[in-house]
């Protein structure tokens, strides 16, 4: 195929959900945009437990999948959509270039009852607010009877765009940081961020996630020694590349200062990732619970992100005491900065970080636009 669309920016506008977990009344929407209209790169999502925030995420991770046209119509995510009349709908704003000319689209991605991406509207002057010309949706629908069945906007545009990603998702990830992969994409860290033993020894091998994915989920699978860290660490220095030594620096520099802790080199007879501590040597399941969410952190991020990526992390706070807290807050920022076209979506409990993040939100920081969204009582 030959290429015909070019992807120049794509951001999160809106997510919209009814009769799903805690929403279940009435329609609740996030709105990514700060009082320009202009896209936030750094979002911050705050309640109290049970009020919906994992929900928010989950949702935004499953809706990406409807850019792999190779998944049938199905459920999907029992939990999310048990409601017979559970929608969720996920806007992004996308700037392309097909054949050579410019396009600012709005792309609905929806699941649910009904016609799910009509669960929020959007008129022309709503497009003209987030500085779009065009509404385009893919979305799966389910029926009263409950069958569900995929359609979208009849446009050359999504037919490139979903064989461009099809094409994609054959490839690997090249480097240390984002990608030059520009089709979008979502890294969703739900709050268990554990790296258990692995009981069973195996030889290395290619982790399923080395391929790029439209949205991939870290931190359930992570007792599989495919999906583990060391599978992952021991990949890198057997690619030989100069990555593994990228990871060592940044682990070692925010993770391990301070301390007399360090990622060691890996040899290659034993294949077995390990820290070293002053003259001994442990295995990653026997770092702190803080270290371990760090390390699944920092390691995925910075071998799995994209050009345009989403980044979401479920309770950023979690396991870590307030000075870490600030260190991967700062980390992250940086992260933002230096890669215009990522967006970062977070929640957290932690009062250090809402207050830190609330002052920023006050001060001019070039490269990032801060947004947020406490959920109130009323609103589920």
């Amino acid at each position: 195929m030959e290429q015909q669309l070019a992807m120049r920016s794509c951001h999160p506008i809106a997510l919209t959900l009814f009769a799903m977990g805690p929403f279940q009344d009435k329609p609740f929407r996030l709105d990514f945009t700060n009082k320009q209209h202009e896209s936030c790169n750094l979002y911050l999502l705050i309640s109290p437990n049970g009020r919906g925030k994992t929900t928010l995420l989950e949702a935004m991770t499953v809706l990406m999948n409807l850019l792999d046209r190779s998944q049938p119509p199905h459920p999907p995510h029992e939990r999310l959509w048990s409601n017979p009349q559970a929608r969720a709908q996920l806007d992004l704003r996308l700037t392309v270039i097909m054949t050579g000319k410019r396009r600012e689209i709005l792309l609905t991605l929806a699941a649910g009852d009904g016609a799910p991406h009509e669960t929020r509207s959007w008129g022309v002057h709503d497009l003209q607010q987030v500085q779009t010309e065009e509404q385009l949706f893919i979305s799966w629908s389910r029926s009263p009877g409950g069958h569900w069945k995929k359609i979208q906007s009849q446009d050359p545009l999504l037919d490139e765009l979903l064989g461009l990603v099809s094409l994609e998702m054959e490839n690997v990830y090249e480097v240390f940081g984002a990608d030059q992969i520009t089709l979008p994409s979502l890294l969703y860290f739900d709050a268990y961020r554990d790296i258990p033993l692995i009981n069973e020894a195996q030889s290395f091998c290619r982790p399923p996630e080395w391929f790029y994915r439209p949205s991939h989920r870290f931190g359930q699978r992570n007792d599989q020694w495919q999906h583990s860290l060391d599978n992952l660490l021991i990949w890198l220095t057997w690619l030989n590349d100069g990555r593994y030594e990228k990871c060592q620096t940044l682990l070692n520099e925010l993770v391990f200062v301070h301390t007399n802790k360090a990622l060691g080199t890996i040899n290659r007879q034993y294949m077995k990732a390990r820290i070293t501590t002053g003259g001994e040597e442990h295995r990653l399941d026997q770092l702190s619970s803080s270290e371990k969410s760090l390390l699944q952190l920092l390691l995925r991020i910075h071998l799995h992100m994209t050009t345009h990526c989403f980044i979401l992390i479920d309770e950023l706070d979690a396991h870590l005491h307030p000075k870490l807290q600030h260190r991967i807050y700062q980390a992250l920022k940086r992260l933002v900065v230096s890669n215009p076209n990522i967006t970062l979506i977070m929640t957290t409990h932690a009062r250090e970080l809402i207050e830190v993040f609330t002052a920023d939100m006050k001060v001019d920081a070039p490269g990032l636009r801060f947004g947020g969204h406490l959920i109130e009582l009323d609103e589920i």
